[in-house]
């Protein structure tokens, strides 16, 4: 019943924050225009009813009561179209127009001046209802002026169009009318007080009400700004660190995407993991130790860790640990956050060795071009001393025409070195005839061959068909390994070039000798840079040592690999597959 009341008398609208003060007074005043609109109506069919039945006549005395229910349309009209001024207006003077509508029709009888008093008085409390107390005080004096008005001439407005009989009869019985107009004050006063303050606390609690709703509309906002700043701050460090998470016994709780991506593993593979199982795949037990003792003294700890991926390769992280604490200042945990230098950390690395490659080639540089300048300076001052005879002069002139061949060789293979290792350097291939290629580059050795009288021997696969390589490149490969093959096998020996159409996706070379091999030692180096492997010919024929890294840097090139198998003093063969 409670809460039917409170639905009727502030019409559900505490809760809702769309709803002002003035708001709800307007609603209120609707709701008074339609209940004086459906209340007359009820009045007059009640009468209508009771008449038909015979339990009364009905009179013409209902005529006014139908003005006052006109009077209350026009009030509901002006209502809703928000014309609220002339509305109040109408409220506020409803009494006395409900009394006056009577007076004025003159059908006043006794049963009236019962309970008309009685619908004044709640009339009259109707303006507290609508009313801003702080605005529109001037409002609610007119409205209290008017139920003055009302008390000191109700009987006078009552009997202005009574009948002469009964407003004798009335003036007869109205003996105490100073205490009838004292209770009506009395019971006015108590009833507005009511709802006088009942409407401040409503209105109080509304303002408090919209004052809760406007902070928690403002601490909303402030929370999904804050909420979006953090998503986006979260968005940042999963898209450039790595997040990892410990308790304190080092088993991992937590880790984002990004660390999960680098590494190769699922969340599953590695939440419950021990750390050590994480860290110690490239470390020892030391260093993580090192790690422990520095986070269980309260510091975070900074480095460089090398991590393993799942699929075996290892990826470098610049990383920062942190101890975590509890409500109770205690370590439950630790917070890894990790940024990927794997990229940076193979660079350092290539650029070290790089920079040894450079001093290495420096001082192979100057060591190999020093010897052929000082045998030029100590030839030439042969000949400037003039005891070199006619006849020696040519043979002085051939070693020093060998001294500049073979300088004018290292410098050019330095140049080709630093082509192929261009980062802009791009291999374009063509199709190529492999045999009649091969055939062309033995044409270039026939007369080195016979001079040292070894025998080339050649079994071409008349299956093999064209493949794509850069003929301009690839005679580098065909020139080095048939020119090695020549210098280091001694008159008499014989020199094999074989080729076998594809195996699967590849195809062979092999290119054989039967020269003086080269030692276990020496064989995995072959391929290196100035190459300890690096030997003088049979006939003292001096080598470079770069040569062979050309050789297997231009196969890779193209796709191919090359491998070597030799014995000493019985010969060596170099295998190329190339892809088809």
């Amino acid at each position: 019943m409670r809460s039917i009341f409170k639905r009727i008398y502030f019409f559900n609208l505490d809760q809702s924050p769309k709803y002002s003060n003035k708001r709800k007074r307007i609603q209120r005043l609707l709701i008074i225009n339609y209940f004086l609109v459906f209340s007359v109506p009820v009045i007059i069919i009640n009468d209508l009813v009771l008449a038909i039945l015979g339990v009364q006549a009905y009179t013409f005395e209902k005529y006014p009561v139908l003005f006052f229910w006109i009077i209350n349309l026009i009030a509901l009209f002006l209502t809703k179209k928000k014309k609220y001024f002339l509305s109040k207006l109408i409220i506020i003077f409803t009494p006395l127009i409900f009394i006056s509508s009577y007076s004025i029709s003159g059908y006043i009888i006794g049963e009236h001046f019962l309970w008309q008093p009685i619908m004044i008085l709640g009339l009259s409390i109707i303006p507290f209802l609508v009313l801003d107390f702080k605005s529109e005080r001037v409002w609610l004096i007119i409205a209290f002026l008017s139920f003055l008005v009302y008390i000191v001439f109700h009987n006078s407005i009552m009997l202005f169009g009574a009948i002469e009989e009964f407003g004798s009869v009335f003036n007869i019985l109205n003996t105490t009318p100073f205490i009838y107009t004292a209770v009506r004050i009395i019971i006015f006063l108590f009833l507005t007080s009511i709802i006088y303050y009942s409407i401040r606390l409503n209105d109080h609690q509304q303002l408090i009400n919209e004052q809760i709703n406007e902070s928690l509309l403002k601490t909303s906002s402030y929370l999904e700004s804050v909420n979006a700043e953090l998503h986006a701050h979260r968005n940042a460090i999963n898209n450039s660190a790595s997040l990892l998470i410990t308790d304190g016994q080092q088993k991992i709780i937590s880790v984002n995407d990004n660390f999960l991506s680098i590494s190769g593993n699922s969340l599953a593979e590695l939440v419950g993991t021990s750390l050590k199982e994480v860290v110690l795949a490239y470390y020892d037990e030391s260093f993580f130790k090192l790690i422990i003792d520095t986070l269980n003294s309260g510091e975070v700890w900074r480095g460089e860790l090398k991590l393993k991926q799942k699929k075996g390769d290892y990826f470098w992280m610049q990383t920062a640990i942190s101890p975590i604490y509890d409500p109770e200042k205690k370590q439950k945990g630790y917070l890894f956050i990790m940024f990927n230098i794997t990229k940076l950390k193979n660079d350092e690395e290539r650029l070290e060795k790089l920079n040894y490659e450079k001093d290495r080639i420096l001082y192979a540089v100057a060591h190999d071009l020093k010897n052929p300048l000082l045998n030029f300076k100590a030839l030439l001052n042969l000949i400037k001393s003039g005891l070199v005879k006619k006849e020696e002069e040519e043979e002085i002139f051939r070693l020093m025409t060998k001294d500049c061949d073979h300088s004018t060789n290292l410098i050019t293979e330095l140049l080709e070195i630093g082509r192929l290792e261009d980062d802009d350097f791009v291999l374009t291939k063509t199709p190529t005839d492999l045999n009649a290629f091969l055939e062309k580059s033995l044409e270039q050795f026939e007369q080195a061959a016979i001079k040292k009288d070894i025998e080339f021997t050649k079994s071409f696969d008349k299956d093999l068909k064209s493949i794509e390589i850069n003929e301009k490149e690839f005679i580098r490969v065909a020139y080095n390994l048939i020119s090695n093959a020549i210098k280091f096998t001694p008159a008499g020996g014989e020199i094999s070039i074989i080729t076998k159409a594809a195996i699967g996706d590849k195809v062979s070379i092999e290119i054989s000798d039967t020269g003086i091999g080269i030692s276990n030692e020496l064989l995995p180096i072959i391929f290196d840079k100035f190459s300890k492997a690096s030997r003088k010919g049979v006939e003292g024929e001096k080598s470079t040592g770069l040569g062979m890294w050309i050789v297997k840097h231009i196969i890779e090139l193209h796709g191919g690999e090359i491998s070597v198998k030799s014995r000493e003093n019985e010969g060596t063969m170099f295998t190329i597959l190339l892809p088809v």
